[in-house]
């Protein structure tokens, strides 16, 4: 199958008719335009890499973008795009062929496909979502054991993922909001004259909803989940945190109360005679008093900084 490829003139694409027979075409743009009667800059959602997702009537085709699946739908053919892809080529076509073949009578062509764009983007979302959580519950299993840069990294990356994955499912749920609440948009869902019931698109629409929405709530849920996850380890660190820095200030405080005890000592032990150092009992108080001196200090200290909430 030939990769998508676009240029000023020119895009390459699957022609699929109304009996699923599907040919690689070569069609030039203004050749789109006339037949569906439309403006070069319609095709815009088709050609461009960076657009939103879109659902939208214009001129007498919709124009269908899900960044991976993008589709021009007659009311008889589409024209399905991007089939470089081997998920669009290998899964998406071959169900819309055998959707397309197999269709009840008096389902419209243009549902069908958009029926099937909208089950192969659901699929995704909901594999990408599985594949989101399993990366996300290896990763939180790992942190209850280690706490490593490396994991925490791996966390950062699965979070991004989701975020993405949230803001994806929210767009696409948003496109298909705006249609069911506005009637003249879903008129504009049929080629061709639009009938009084529209039970049967709203009805696609609606399951689909459904299920963006329950995807997008177990997104949040597990994004909760990480988020509470987070903020127990940064408890758990400002605790080791404050641990260490309380270790450290207990063992700066004897070092000052032994370097006070150092003074004095170092009085005693210059080469000056005084004939106290001659007195062993003397040395017996003196020693016995720094001693005391230094329990009393670690005594004082200690209260001082529970009164002052330090420990």
């Amino acid at each position: 199958m030939q990769p998508f490829k676009t240029h000023f003139f020119n895009m390459y694409c699957l022609h699929i008719d109304d009996f699923g027979k599907a040919t690689e075409r070569t069609i030039v743009r203004r050749e789109l335009t006339q037949q569906f009667d439309l403006h070069i800059r319609d095709l815009r959602p088709i050609s461009s890499l960076r657009q939103m997702p879109t659902i939208v009537r214009r001129g007498k085709c919709l124009v269908i973008n899900f960044r991976s699946v993008k589709l021009i739908v007659g009311k008889d053919e589409a024209f399905v795009f991007n089939t470089e892809s081997e998920k669009i080529a290998e899964d998406f076509v071959p169900v819309l062929i055998n959707r397309i073949i197999s269709r009840e009578e008096g389902a419209r062509f243009e549902h069908i496909v958009l029926d099937a764009a909208l089950v192969h983007m659901l699929g995704k979302t909901l594999d990408n979502f599985e594949k989101a959580q399993r990366l996300v519950e290896r990763v939180l299993g790992l942190l209850r054991t280690q706490q490593h840069d490396e994991i925490f990294e791996k966390l950062l990356a699965a979070k991004k993922k989701l975020s993405k994955l949230a803001k994806n499912t929210r767009e696409l749920n948003e496109i298909l909001d705006e249609i069911l609440d506005d009637n003249e948009e879903i008129s504009d869902m049929y080629l061709g004259k639009a009938p009084k019931e529209t039970d049967d698109l709203e009805s696609i629409l609606e399951n689909v909803v459904e299920q963006l929405e329950d995807t997008s709530n177990r997104i949040d849920e597990l994004d909760e989940n990480i988020d509470d996850t987070q903020e127990i380890l940064t408890l758990k660190l400002s605790s080791r945190r404050n641990k260490i820095i309380q270790t450290d200030l207990i063992l700066t405080s004897m070092t000052a109360v032994l370097a006070f005890l150092a003074v004095v000592t170092g009085f005693f032990g210059m080469n000056i005679l005084n004939k106290v150092e001659a007195r062993f009992d003397i040395f017996l108080w003196i020693l016995g008093g720094l001693f005391l001196l230094s329990i009393a200090s670690g005594i004082v200290l200690r209260y001082w900084m529970k009164k002052q909430k330090i420990m």
